[in-house]
């Protein structure tokens, strides 16, 4: 996402990255903006089993806007996993496990959530959870500008605190895999006092997580320093006693801190530069990620042609995804959001929407722009290769795809709202849970900023997030399907995540396979 991104050395438009990310807003704005670090020198040092600390690079600034973790979005919960627990927590194989939540249950017909909280839990700020701080948290849910919360603005009609540690959540309509909503960064708790003076969680975080921020080794924007929180209950699960990421935002630099080590690990390296690292350290590679452009308006809000589905089918079939491949050895070009691995894939959805000039021009003109008409995209200094790629294409059944040079990070983040269709070079990590990414990122979050509905996604999405077995399984493929055949996403081609890692100090790390996260609990020395 998948963490948000807007970096790199193109400086692409509006550019999520996975891993670490998924953010949105200002985040990704301030990301952009980050100062890429240079690489220094020297070798690695010997290999040592020593659980003191752990070097973590991140590709981008995890806390751009400060310490409140409702600000990004489920991708960044590597970083804030750290200093923050959640109601619950999405596992490395993608299943939602409860966290601070010892026993959840809904009521027959799904429409209520009753959730029993642990006892003993304590804040840095010394308050205790209890009912009443988690319905303070959860009421904050309307804020347009907690990018976490997404969906649960609208989906969530009542929270109530029948004692002090019970909470009854009432849902807008039934949910039947309520948990899932609430699971890494839109189910975090802050504590009290966190709430009632949110301005401090910019400087300050106020979380019940295993480490808390040392404020004196900590450089906004360059490297966070996490030392072990004893008195947190889950401290046992995370094993080093200090953990920093080190925020190198140059493709190559990260690379090279890597191979010099400088870091331990670190995700979203950079394709072209895997055989690189490949030659002195180790790589982890996790597939399920789509780059393509998501439609953030499908209400025309923002541009009148994209409330017409057939306008958005339009851009699909004029998009050349076979030359677009040529640009990214390895790549798998695709039609649709779900990646090859994922239950619900479909091969035929790709021949459906194979390259198709003469269909575009024709879904174009039943929309009623048989001239076609012009997109405006925001980007960072020039636009990438596969955007100057895709505008040629979409040129010859007559869309413009016309770049603004954005003057501020004021004026990408005003993009983000204003324009329809947002660029992700790097790509959504789907994993093999693409409900959860529908539910939580698609559907339900940054991605429908129009707040879009969709009766055909809304039926399969429940059926998935509900179902099992054979069940869930024609309804993930149903789900794939509204999306591809309603134009919410428009693809390009499926990459791999790569992971970069010293082998002798750390095991492989385990990423989630719905956002792409490293899961930090899983960090661990090599055996």
């Amino acid at each position: 996402m998948n963490r948000f991104t807007v970096c790199g050395p193109t400086g692409d438009g509006l550019q999520p990255r996975r891993r670490l990310v998924v953010r949105t807003g200002a985040a990704l704005v301030a990301a952009a903006a980050a100062t890429s670090l240079a690489a220094c020198g020297g070798s690695s040092s010997a290999a040592s089993t020593s659980t003191a600390k752990v070097t973590i690079g991140a590709d981008s600034d995890a806390a751009a806007n400060g310490y409140d973790p409702l600000l990004y979005g489920s991708a960044q919960f590597s970083f804030f996993a750290g200093l923050y627990d959640a109601l619950f927590v999405t596992d490395a194989n993608g299943d939602v496990q409860p966290s601070l939540v010892t026993s959840s249950e809904s009521s027959a017909d799904n429409s209520q959530l009753t959730l029993h909280l642990k006892d003993g839990v304590t804040f840095t700020d010394g308050s205790t959870l209890d009912s009443a701080v988690v319905k303070q948290n959860l009421d904050r849910r309307s804020d347009p500008t907690l990018a976490a919360y997404g969906q649960l603005a609208r989906a969530i009609k009542d929270v109530a605190t029948p004692d002090a540690q019970t909470v009854v959540i009432t849902w807008a309509a039934p949910q039947a895999n309520g948990a899932s909503s609430l699971a890494d960064e839109p189910g975090v708790i802050i504590g009290s006092k966190g709430l009632e003076d949110p301005n401090s969680l910019k400087t300050t975080p106020d979380g019940s997580g295993p480490y808390t921020l040392d404020t004196g080794a900590t450089t906004r924007g360059s490297t966070y320093t996490l030392t072990r929180n004893d008195k947190a209950w889950n401290a046992g699960a995370f094993t080093y006693d200090t953990v920093v990421f080190r925020v190198i935002t140059d493709h190559q630099a990260l690379a090279n801190a890597v191979l010099s080590g400088q870091v331990d690990l670190a995700g979203q390296l950079d394709p072209t530069l895997v055989d690189q690292v490949k030659s002195g350290k180790d790589v982890a590679q996790v597939g399920g990620t789509v780059v393509g452009m998501p439609v953030v308006d499908k209400t025309g809000a923002t541009n009148p042609a994209f409330a017409k589905p057939e306008v958005r089918q339009a851009l699909s079939y004029a998009t050349d995804r076979a030359a677009l491949i040529k640009l990214h050895p390895g790549a798998h070009a695709t039609a649709q959001l779900f990646p090859q691995a994922a239950t619900g894939y479909d091969e035929a959805l790709n021949e459906q929407y194979a390259y198709d000039p003469e269909k575009a021009k024709q879904l174009l003109a039943a929309a009623g722009y048989p001239d076609g008409f012009t997109i405006d995209q925001t980007v960072l200094g020039q636009p990438s290769d596969d955007q100057v790629a895709v505008q040629k294409q979409w040129a010859e059944v007559g869309v413009t795809l016309n770049f603004v040079t954005a003057t501020s990070t004021d004026a990408v983040f005003a993009a983000a709202q204003t324009q329809p269709l947002l660029y992700n070079s790097t790509g959504f990590t789907v994993g093999t849970n693409p409900a959860g990414f529908v539910a939580g990122v698609l559907y339900g979050g940054f991605m429908n900023l129009q707040k879009a509905t969709d009766p055909n996604i809304e039926s399969a999405l429940g059926a998935a997030l509900g179902g099992t077995g054979g069940a869930k399984d024609d309804a993930l493929k149903q789900l794939n399907a509204a999306i591809t055949n309603d134009g919410w996403y428009i693809p390009f081609f499926e990459t791999y995540i790569y992971n970069g890692y010293d082998k002798r100090k750390v095991a492989e790390p385990a990423i989630s396979p719905t956002y792409g996260y490293v899961v930090l609990s899983t960090v661990k020395p090599a055996s």
